[in-house]
């Protein structure tokens, strides 16, 4: 690229050498020839070229010249490098060149600065960004990298460039793979792509002073969607709890502007600064502090819980030191099966089905594989997944005697427990005691166990204990940040709650974590539908449509249909539940998820006998996930007057708008 570059600039810069690279741009030192002056000249990777049209970006980023500031770093000149056979159409801009280094180099090289230092820089930063954002320009990549420390001077740079990428680059970006903003720093909206304003940037800058004072930002991971989902999960750590040195105002001031939603932080940066400044002199009190070995303790205990906790079946900590050796082809076998029951698709469940009994044979001692089988059984009878050569019935047989066996090898295994508690689900659908019980065992033994928890939570629910189900649920995303259905059921159940806005936030972030998630493509469908977001809604169910299969994908079109519904559509509707009514006939007895979709889409045309002839057709009524939706799907609501559906309730239903409390 030097001789490329080179070659264009010629007649205005003279290339001197790269100074560094990122992912968004390649940097070169350079001379401007007419002022005589050191700049940098910043050239966007090809990737981002193809993605966002190379002639567009230089005339937008020309829009971020007019910032005056003495910490922002101008833009003094942008243009495109023409493609030749070497490339396409190369976007660049040249700042002044800044002799110094950046933050992220200085954090490197001393992890945590002093406060008042820290403090400082945040202040200077600060007001740049409210300048910025007083001509209406939110920089939407504030991070170590992007603040320059010269001397005592501070300085920020790439001013409006993320923002230029997003509108030239739009869809596209996305297409590419490429991330714009750095996970660690990203406000929650802006993870979620929702819409952002400058609070967005406040979130950054609290993470980056967070840093600056810990150590390490507030949320990290091993990936980009671990971070996006501790994030949503879980609330940042005190500070003080690591520098007792940072008065507690300071500590106040900085968590409120991470708080995840927009409205509860700072009005401005500026009144963040000044909270800032109000608590800058040392507020001297005894704090505790747990001693460096103590601290250092619980880092290695947190990282190897979270560790732990990455895997849904496991042998509980408490037991590894005893735990036999395995060989090591079983052992493959035995996560070749996790990683089949995680996908919650039916070929995936096939697969687990025949990883775990491929390692049973081999090893009919291992009892960590009788529990994945159990489970896997329990799946595919549930969800009504076909398994060559076995019936529905036959499927909670087989995973009973699996639960037994695995309880045999180890009655203190937290796995073993959670295996329990998901087959009595389905023993004595009526009752959840068992289930209770088991499931708490669980969590006892194992309380980074995400599954346990949220096996727990649906326990609870369904047995009207709301909130205890929503801690639980919030205790099962703690445990395990990546944990896709604690998340998702954490958004279905604010759904029930009438918690529009909450319940698509967890849903999003759900898929953030991993964008193959069936179901929660299913369940943005159905909380979008609610919010009255119908184009998304149909979005959402048509992807849930294009990755299911079976059953699943009956569901989906379902929901597609009760969105044509709302949009007015309802001859268009009625066609494709005419079509699905023939598909759905095979299954029989229904899958209670197959009624569900099926009635509320037949409730949304405004045919209740179609509605209720489905519902009719569930076989043990008394059957609590089932009174759990007729209770709380607020896509009932078109029938919930019905005495048909009154009749099938055990409990009372609440008014219409109200949610389940």
């Amino acid at each position: 690229m030097f001789s490329r570059l080179a070659e264009a600039l010629a007649d205005r810069y003279v290339v001197e050498r790269e100074l560094g690279h990122g992912g968004m741009a390649t940097v070169w030192l350079a001379t401007e020839t007419r002022a005589q002056r050191s700049v940098a000249i910043k050239v966007l990777h090809p990737a981002l070229a193809n993605a966002v049209g190379a002639d567009r970006f230089a005339r937008e980023v020309r829009l971020t010249t007019d910032l005056r500031h003495p910490g922002i770093v101008p833009v003094l000149d942008s243009g495109v490098i023409p493609a030749n056979e070497d490339g396409p159409p190369l976007p660049w801009y040249a700042m002044p060149f800044v002799e110094g280094e950046s933050l992220r180099s200085r954090l490197e090289r001393e992890g945590q600065l002093p406060v008042d230092e820290a403090l400082r820089i945040a202040a200077e930063v600060a007001s740049a960004l409210q300048v910025a954002h007083d001509h209406g320009i939110v920089h939407r990549d504030i991070k170590p990298e992007n603040v320059l420390l010269a001397g005592n001077r501070v300085y920020v740079v790439d001013f409006g460039i993320a923002k230029t990428l997003v509108e030239t680059g739009g869809e596209r970006l996305t297409s590419t793979g490429l991330a714009l903003g750095t996970p660690a720093y990203m406000s929650p909206e802006q993870a979620s792509a929702s819409p952002i304003d400058a609070r967005s940037d406040q979130y950054s800058l609290a993470t980056m002073l967070y840093e600056m004072l810990v150590g390490e930002p507030p949320f990290t991971g091993p990936t980009a969607q671990h971070v996006v989902a501790r994030r949503f999960a879980e609330p940042a750590r005190s500070i003080r709890t690591v520098r007792s040195a940072v008065p507690d105002t300071v500590e106040h001031a900085v968590l409120q502007a991470l708080e995840r939603a927009p409205a509860d932080r700072h009005p401005d940066v500026a009144s963040f600064a000044a909270a800032l400044r109000r608590g800058s002199s040392p507020v001297r009190r005894p704090v505790f502090a747990p001693p460096r070995t103590a601290v250092a303790g619980l880092v290695a205990v947190t990282l190897a819980a979270a560790t732990f906790a990455a895997m849904r079946m496991r042998t509980p900590p408490s037991r590894a030191s005893i735990a036999p050796v395995r060989d090591s082809a079983v052992v493959v076998l035995y996560r070749r099966g996790v990683r089949g029951y995680d996908t919650r698709r039916p070929e995936g469940t096939l697969e687990a089905i025949a990883a775990f009994n491929a390692a049973i044979r081999r090893d009919s001692t291992y009892g960590e594989a009788w529990a994945g089988i159990a489970k896997a059984y329990v799946r595919s009878y549930e969800r009504a997944f076909e398994v060559p050569g076995l019936t529905q019935d036959s499927m909670l047989r087989l995973a009973v005697v699996a639960v037994e066996r695995a309880q045999a090898l180890g009655a203190d295994n937290a796995d073993t427990w959670l295996t329990q508690a998901i087959v009595s689900r389905h023993i004595d659908p009526t009752r959840r005691i068992l289930t209770l019980r088991a499931a708490r065992r669980a969590v006892a033994l194992d309380s980074t166990n995400a599954v346990a928890w949220h096996v727990l939570a649906m326990a609870l629910m369904e047995t009207d204990d709301v909130d205890g189900a929503l801690r639980a649920w919030r205790k099962s995303v703690a445990a395990d940040p990546t944990y896709t259905q604690g998340l998702g059921f954490l958004g279905i159940a604010h759904m029930w709650r009438h918690a529009y806005d909450s319940a698509i936030a967890w849903t999003d972030s759900a898929i953030a974590v991993d964008p193959n998630y069936l179901l929660g493509w299913s369940y943005v469908g159905q909380i979008e539908a609610e919010r009255g977001n119908l184009t998304r809604a149909a979005a959402g169910f048509a992807a849930a449509a294009r990755l299911a299969s079976g059953v699943e994908r009956v569901n989906s079109i379902a929901g597609s249909a009760l969105v044509e519904a709302r949009a007015g559509r309802r001859d268009r509707a009625r066609d494709m539940l005419r079509t699905l009514d023939s598909l759905a006939a095979g299954y029989q007895p229904p899958p209670t998820h197959l009624m569900f979709f099926m009635a509320q889409a037949y409730a949304a045309v405004g045919d209740a006998d179609d509605a209720m002839r489905w519902l009719g057709r569930q076989q043990t009524t008394g059957d609590l996930h089932f009174q759990l939706h007729l209770r709380c799907d607020p896509q009932f609501d078109p029938i919930a007057g019905d005495p048909r559906f009154r009749a099938l309730l055990i409990r009372e239903r609440p008014p219409a708008g109200q949610g389940c409390r």
